[in-house]
């Protein structure tokens, strides 16, 4: 399975986010052999942290789930990627905490954020059948504390 971590920072507060780079690769080495079923094969949770001024061009997107194959262009960098068995969706962080806070104190609100964001999982039972959302769940947070 593939996971990513997508961000959407203000430059004000790049340096305490620097971190999600490694953190995605690593999610993304964790995860690479693991399955959890047929339904679901990527998984990409946009990290949105702006300054007040970006806010109304950063507004969270709705969670969706992809199950065909598409080109989906992003709107933010307009780049082409090819998805399939998706599900994707945003976080947003408060931007003023993360102005204030070190590069440690900003990975343990992250990882909190991303691991209270997964109840938007459940949402998606009906479209989503054949994935195992207990045992994802359970391994995501495995990684975190050890990480």
């Amino acid at each position: 399975m593939k996971i990513a971590l997508v961000k959407y920072a203000s430059i004000d507060i790049e340096s305490n986010l620097r971190f999600s780079i490694s953190l995605s690769e690593e999610l993304e080495t964790f995860f690479e052999k693991r399955n959890y079923g047929e339904d679901v094969k990527e998984i990409i949770i946009g990290i949105i942290c702006v300054s007040k001024n970006f806010e109304p061009f950063f507004n969270p997107r709705k969670p969706r789930y992809i199950k065909g194959k598409r080109i989906i262009k992003s709107k933010y960098t307009k780049q082409e990627y090819e998805i399939e068995k998706c599900f994707e969706y945003d976080i947003k962080l408060d931007f003023e905490t993360f102005k204030k806070v070190t590069e440690a104190e900003a990975k343990k609100i992250l990882v909190e954020e991303i691991l209270k964001s997964l109840s938007v999982l459940d949402e998606f039972n009906s479209k989503i059948k054949n994935f195992d959302t207990t045992n994802f769940k359970n391994d995501l947070k495995h990684f975190f504390k050890n990480s």
